[in-house]
């Protein structure tokens, strides 16, 4: 009989730099153990999944995408860590990645309520954000982030190479300031902590009053449909959208994925053009993109765009995640905001 399985906790706003500190952890993983990886994906075209999978192909990666885990895709949840759970019974460590866009309180539920073929054992929750994200403004208006504070227990301010010293510090004696008092608070960039930093037991306040469970469920009522795309060699696409009625002829615009032919090419000064277009309007962008004989994983964050290469070469994909999203006639193509954006995305494709 196999021993409880301990299970990570990594959460985060979109941008924080989340995937990119799992695969540092990833890279210290011991030899002789064998890891899980359920990675929630808000949009139905997977990325983040992919690109583990890509670097990673020893790991046991289940990807639930199309939703939020801690909402729309709670079911799907219990049924991934299942699987995962029961996949084998000398799996040693899971890890959990939920969308930036999701909320850990109902995760944390699944994981100490539901009952699984093998014990779980919750880690202490770690919570990935930036200095930059870290402002007096933003922790007044988001609700959601002053939650995902609370319920860390271990904080990684990451991205410090792109804040000043004092924001840092400042950052740091914030956080210092919450309530449950942290086991660790850690500056750092690109991710880089150490795994024995972040193996300690949860161990949750006897009390934490959250704040922004209802805003990210009224966020968060959304439907994905399959877009009918005119863009060449596209082998699927889907925009995920959101309004207060669900069967309103007028939505807001959340995200929208593409997947292509590994045949077509991307030329990558035409790509920083579209996202300098874009850039009102982009919260966070993902991609994995062929660019000549190349292939790149992109990455949309802060107003940064950044290339990396990446040994990739099923399909290219591309997905991008609004602020507040364009509103889009869905009654009406000709006026939908989504062929504009196609447009724009057609001169970065090198068909010639």
């Amino acid at each position: 009989m196999p021993g409880p399985l301990p299970v990570h906790l990594i959460t985060g706003l979109l941008g924080s730099g989340k995937t990119t500190t799992l695969q540092h952890l990833i890279k210290q993983k011991p030899a002789d153990e064998r890891w899980g990886l359920l990675i929630n994906e808000f949009g139905d075209i997977d990325i983040d999944a992919a690109t583990v999978k890509s670097q990673h192909p020893d790991m046991e990666v289940v990807e639930v995408s199309g939703g939020c885990l801690c909402c729309t895709a709670q079911f799907t949840l219990q049924q991934a860590i299942e699987r995962l759970a029961s996949l084998s019974p000398e799996l040693d460590r899971l890890w959990i990645e939920p969308t930036g866009l999701g909320h850990p309180a109902k995760v944390l539920d699944v994981l100490k309520q539901k009952s699984f073929s093998r014990t779980l054992a919750v880690q202490a929750v770690i919570g990935v954000i930036t200095p930059m994200q870290l402002t007096p403004e933003r922790w007044q208006k988001s609700a959601v982030m002053r939650d995902l504070m609370h319920l860390a227990e271990i904080i990684l301010v990451n991205k410090t190479d792109q804040a000043s010293p004092a924001q840092t510090e400042q950052a740091c004696r914030f956080l210092q300031t919450l309530y449950p008092p942290k086991k660790a608070i850690l500056p750092l960039n690109f991710g880089q902590v150490s795994l024995t930093d972040v193996q300690q037991a949860h161990q949750p306040a006897p009390f934490i009053l959250l704040h922004g469970l209802d805003t990210h469920l009224n966020q968060l009522q959304t439907r994905t449909v399959t877009y009918p795309s005119t863009l060449p060699g596209i082998e699927s696409c889907q925009a995920t959208y959101s309004g207060s009625n669900q069967n309103a002829a007028v939505a807001n615009l959340n995200a929208l994925g593409w997947r292509f032919s590994s045949e077509i090419p991307f030329n990558r000064v035409q790509l920083k053009t579209f996202f300098q277009q874009l850039a009102p309007q982009l919260q966070r962008a993902k991609g994995l993109l062929k660019t000549g004989k190349e292939w790149q994983l992109i990455n949309w964050s802060d107003d940064q765009l950044t290339f990396e290469e990446i040994a990739w070469r099923a399909d290219s994909r591309l997905e991008l995640i609004f602020k507040t999203g364009p509103v889009v006639s869905l009654s009406n193509k000709t006026q939908n905001p989504i062929n504009n954006i196609e447009i724009q995305l057609l001169s970065c494709l090198n068909l010639s």
